[in-house]
């Protein structure tokens, strides 16, 4: 606000002008946007949806991958899939013994 303060001290009329034109155009932007979001929201309920039923379709795609090695490692079980890098765990380790 001090900006905004600042510049009307120092600017001119076409100034204020331009700029009250633009703040207008913005409001009537964002008026239009709560509408837009209302207009939704009115709807879900409409049909008995919520916004967390709609982030349900457009979920993660990828498929959860099983692991194929499980070694323990430092006093824990550590899996990994034998995708990716390697972990320390199973550095020089031969993966064959530890097959999940």
């Amino acid at each position: 606000m001090k900006e905004i303060r600042s510049f009307i001290k120092s600017a001119s009329l076409t100034d204020l002008e331009k700029a009250q034109a633009l703040i207008e155009n913005a409001i009537a932007k964002y008026t239009q946007q709560q509408q837009a979001k209302q207009e939704v929201l009115d709807l879900l309920r409409e049909k008995g949806l919520t916004l967390d039923d709609l982030q349900d379709v457009a979920g993660d795609k990828r498929t959860k991958v099983m692991p194929k090695y499980r070694i323990e490692f430092e006093g824990k079980i550590v899996e990994w899939t034998g995708r990716g890098k390697r972990p320390k765990a199973f550095q020089g380790v031969e993966l064959t013994k530890h097959l999940a």
